[in-house]
């Protein structure tokens, strides 16, 4: 199976709750939803973020929060590979 890098996603409007959920990710060129990401982790592929300042890596797994399916990537110490904190897709 594959790895993928996201660099970059797409949220939810604001929940009553004050968050918001990716509802879909960018890989190179490709813009991907949840469920597409979902279907390609249950065939085994998987997925990754990485820090820009240090490189290293975040894995990212499906979450569901709000009854909704949205995925999350792994705690660590660094705050810019986490896929809340990537660029807009365009």
């Amino acid at each position: 199976m594959s790895e993928y890098l996201i660099t970059c996603v797409r949220k939810s409007a604001r929940t009553t709750a004050g968050h918001q959920h990716i509802v879909s990710v960018g890989i190179g060129a490709g813009r991907f939803t949840v469920a597409q990401i979902y279907g390609y982790m249950d065939q085994g592929h998987t997925f990754r973020t990485a820090s820009p300042s240090s490189g290293r890596e975040a894995a990212v797994a499906k979450y569901h929060c709000c009854g909704l399916d949205t995925l999350r990537s792994h705690a660590d110490k660094l705050w810019d590979d986490n896929l809340d904190n990537l660029p807009w897709c365009t």
